[in-house]
């Protein structure tokens, strides 16, 4: 997988795409995407994390890409809420995981989605590990907003915004797959600027 091929899983957010590909020849210790779920923040974060994974050989470096886009690389800890909020016991996982070295490539990357479910308390937690992560760990943190009781962590992070998505961008996406693009634009304006739930509705026989 080519570079340009991994970045092209972000649809629509070129100023961010822009921002990550350059801030890959000099990467920090943390990253906090901001944007609604269906925006492309994850798959930003996958793209990001495969970029930063890249090694001197470019066949090693088409294996880290590879394994990022299909979120299997063992470099790349992908956490995600299983209820309606982060846990301590995922603030636990993610702390476990910042202290481990890399397993095939020379860097870490965590990822952590819907950080803005976390409580006050699993955001404590975790603020001296994002805050001083080890040298070779990288945190991406994707939230909908930043909540009054993680200023302090999103003020360790560089901050990378990915609106909602255009109508237009949506159902350009969906023609591509192969939508009509009248229905195309009925689905686009029913996903409220997501394309994941665009997505879901083009394969959901009830929606004409």
């Amino acid at each position: 997988m080519e570079n340009e091929e991994l970045w092209a899983t972000v649809i629509g957010q070129p100023e961010a795409v822009s921002y990550l590909q350059t801030a890959v020849q000099s990467p920090v210790h943390a990253y906090l995407f901001i944007g609604p779920e269906g925006a492309g923040r994850r798959q930003a974060a996958f793209a990001f994390a495969g970029s930063l994974l890249v090694s001197d050989s470019e066949e090693e470096s088409q294996r880290h890409r590879q394994l990022a886009t299909l979120g299997q690389h063992p470099d790349i800890t992908y956490v995600v809420p299983q209820g309606s909020s982060l846990l301590v016991e995922d603030a636990e996982r993610i702390i476990k995981e910042a202290s481990r070295s890399p397993i095939e490539s020379n860097r870490k990357i965590i990822i952590v989605d819907r950080f803005q479910t976390a409580e006050p308390e699993v955001s404590a937690s975790l603020l001296k590990t994002i805050e001083e992560p080890p040298a070779s760990s990288v945190f991406v943190l994707l939230a909908d907003d930043v909540r009054e009781h993680q200023v302090t962590i999103s003020s360790r992070c560089v901050r990378v915004d990915l609106p909602a998505l255009s109508t237009e961008v949506i159902a350009e996406a969906l023609m591509e797959t192969g939508e009509k693009q009248e229905h195309a634009q009925f689905l686009a304006l029913a996903s409220s600027g997501s394309l994941e739930r665009a997505r879901l509705l083009s394969n959901d026989s009830s929606v004409i």
